[in-house]
């Protein structure tokens, strides 16, 4: 089994696994490069450690406490937490940041972007947020203005969190447009430049 445990600064973004389901395997090791604290909520911890991964944290139903303490025998050390009702992301994120962890990588089924993204949105003041599905990527971006070098012909989707809301582009094309949700052609290599009057707002990316 690998390990990742080694030192490490919580200025690294720490990963919540929520919903791995078909979370494409070579995407999770990307994250996993650069030895990030990893926690599973309950759904997740099987395709994970499957995959002969390291956990530090996991979180699970109450009554499956002493269920899992069996499982996980050959993760130790880990720390298992047992919560009660469905609180699973939440719970996850206040334990990183009491940890003192300022930045966290999300990873969760597209079905629940919608709901964990509402979620997220109430802890934007206190973290750096990504969120990873199996087909896309989404920044949660707290400040005015947002910079990335991206390769010809990359497609991103802006949507702004308030409104109404004003925009200003660098070096890309406006496909399609209602204010509230862009889409966005970077047609020649190069950086990309988002500003908004209003934000958070949220950039997505295919994976």
């Amino acid at each position: 089994m690998s390990s990742h445990h080694i030192v490490r600064d919580e200025q690294e973004p720490a990963l919540i696994l929520h919903k791995i389901g078909n979370f494409p395997t070579h995407i999770l090791h990307s994250l996993l490069e650069w030895s990030p604290t990893v926690l599973s909520c309950e759904t997740s911890i099987d395709r994970f450690t499957s995959l002969g991964h390291k956990l530090d944290v996991v979180l699970v139903g109450f009554q499956n406490f002493t269920k899992w303490q069996e499982n996980l025998s050959d993760q130790q050390p880990v720390k298992i937490i047992a919560i009660h009702g469905n609180e699973f992301l939440m719970t996850a994120l206040t334990v990183l940041q009491k940890d003192n962890h300022q930045a966290i990588n999300v990873v969760t089924d597209e079905e629940s972007a919608p709901e964990v993204l509402e979620l997220l949105s109430q802890w934007m003041h206190l973290l750096d947020l990504v969120v990873y599905t199996e087909s896309k990527r989404y920044l949660l971006v707290k400040e005015t203005v947002f910079k990335k070098w991206l390769p010809a012909n990359s497609k991103v989707e802006i949507v702004s969190m308030q409104s109404p809301v004003q925009w200003n582009f660098e070096g890309v094309e406006l496909e399609q447009s209602d204010e509230i949700e862009l889409e966005l052609i970077k047609q020649e290599e190069g950086e990309l430049v988002i500003q908004s009057n209003k934000p958070p707002f949220l950039v997505i990316e295919e994976l």
